[in-house]
């Protein structure tokens, strides 16, 4: 009778220590944290990815406008030329995002229409944050952005 007893007192005692893990809430918010935290991590990179690429795009862009914008004030393509390089210069210079050593300017008349003058500005996105992101990204390596003016008016 007394064996009866023990074992009876064993099983109370595995019965308690489960239910006690069917209930215990300590390690929830841990494990809760580890199934959420990868998630909200890439979604957080994603954002600052897309926000510097935006951004590098936006100076390039306006640099860019302002080097079209400046070529108009030259009576000929050396001298519009000349003066969309330095716009182009200066722009990248007062940039914060971009470094003029990592931009490829090309300017010059357009090939279609001598009237449409051309500026392209490539940029290096190689030395940049976006070239942190792993490389299952199909981030780009090189950013381009063009502006056109017309000589003349209408």
């Amino acid at each position: 009778m007394m064996r009866w007893h023990m074992s009876s007192r064993r099983g109370m005692r595995a019965q308690a220590a489960a239910g006690s893990l069917v209930g215990a809430r300590s390690g929830a918010a841990a494990i809760e944290f580890a199934l959420v935290a990868p998630l909200f991590l890439a979604f957080l990179m994603g954002i600052i990815a897309f926000g510097s690429f935006f951004g590098y795009a936006h100076s390039l862009q306006i640099a860019a406008s302002e080097s079209a914008r400046a070529a108009i004030a030259g009576l000929d393509a050396p001298e519009r030329i000349q003066l969309a390089t330095r716009a182009a210069e200066r722009s990248l210079a007062g940039s914060p995002l971009l470094s003029g050593a990592a931009v490829a300017i090309t300017v010059g008349p357009d090939a279609a229409d001598p009237d449409v003058f051309t500026v392209t500005l490539t940029y290096d996105l190689n030395g940049v944050l976006l070239s942190l992101a792993p490389r299952v990204l199909p981030l780009p390596h090189s950013l381009s952005r063009t502006a056109s003016i017309r000589r003349g008016g209408l």
